[in-house]
């Protein structure tokens, strides 16, 4: 059970829970001022708690009474400057769910949030268009370099061509930070983390999580698991139709059946799918419909060697 030991004094302070500014009780704070006839200012070692979370946090206050500034209203006040640990980015919730990232570009993520706490806007800079390399290098996108890189993550159809334009963005502002040492301005900055942040979240964070839902099958593969679903708990006993066997599923795959089932046949000829074999193919409405025999516990045996 932690004790706390209350100053019985508030402050407010960015929160990196909350991530925003929220009331903080002092639980326990250091003083130690030099003498005014040498240097005076004064520090002051703070350990602070959230009022509205309870996350607890160190906070640095330096007065420097030397230091004389004139705010917006011209009237005059001395430097005050604080400092948190662990660090805190103003205003900012970062990504949940980093778990689904792969973990070289969840170190590659923190590292560069990290970065930005402390106001190191150059190493930022150059941290988020590492992010970018190593999304390319995770999804095996190639190019010499990382414009064409870019624009391989759009034509794969991992990113729009909104997203891609806005990577572009990042990319020069990644060159300028490591090659000519320019330092961003905050807002920039920040808007490229949002630019990062959609790039992780949309081609892992987001992937993972709709997994459960059902999507439109783009290939023949995604096609052959929609089937081996609906193979496994299919309980007639007759030969069925692709369509009858699909069930409602039939409208994930509505524009390329066609096509799917030409290949389909294909590999049942072939012995590569194991839960169907070929039917009879009678006429209906003039049409030749083929029909399958379907094994459901070959079914549900090809289903587990699907890897999730």
């Amino acid at each position: 059970m932690p004790i706390y030991m209350s100053t019985n004094k508030t402050i407010r302070a960015d929160c990196r829970a909350c991530s925003r500014s929220t009331r903080h009780e002092v639980l326990s704070q250091h003083v130690d001022e030099s003498s005014p006839d040498v240097y005076h200012e004064k520090d002051t070692w703070q350990i602070i708690r959230c009022l509205g979370c309870h996350t607890c946090g160190f906070r640095h206050r330096n007065d420097d009474y030397e230091m004389v500034e004139e705010d917006d209203e011209g009237s005059y006040s001395h430097q005050v400057t604080t400092h948190l640990y662990p660090s805190v980015l103003s205003g900012h919730r970062p990504l949940s769910d980093t778990y689904f990232l792969p973990r070289l570009i969840q170190r590659v993520y923190k590292q560069t949030l990290s970065a930005l706490s402390q106001r190191a806007y150059v190493l930022a800079s150059v941290g988020l268009r590492a992010c970018i390399e190593a999304v390319c290098n995770h999804l095996k996108v190639s190019g010499t370099n990382l414009e064409k890189r870019i624009d391989q993550l759009y034509k794969a159809g991992h990113v729009s061509n909104g997203d891609k334009r806005r990577l572009h963005a990042i990319r020069f502002l990644g060159n300028d930070a490591a090659h000519e040492i320019k330092e961003p301005k905050e807002s920039d900055i920040r808007v490229a983390l949002e630019i990062v942040e959609h790039l992780l979240n949309s081609v892992f964070i987001l992937e993972k999580k709709a997994k459960a839902l059902d999507t439109i099958a783009e290939s023949f593969d995604d096609f052959l698991k929609i089937l081996s679903t609906s193979a496994k708990t299919f309980t007639g006993s007759t030969a069925v139709s692709l369509s009858g066997l699909l069930g409602p599923k039939r409208r994930l795959v509505n524009q390329n059946i066609d096509d799917f089932e030409t290949k389909l046949k294909q590999e049942i000829e072939a012995g590569s799918v194991a839960f169907l074999k070929l039917s009879q193919s009678p006429l209906v409405g003039g049409k030749e419909v083929q029909l399958y025999e379907v094994d459901s516990a070959k079914a549900a045996d090809a289903d587990d060697d699907i890897p999730f």
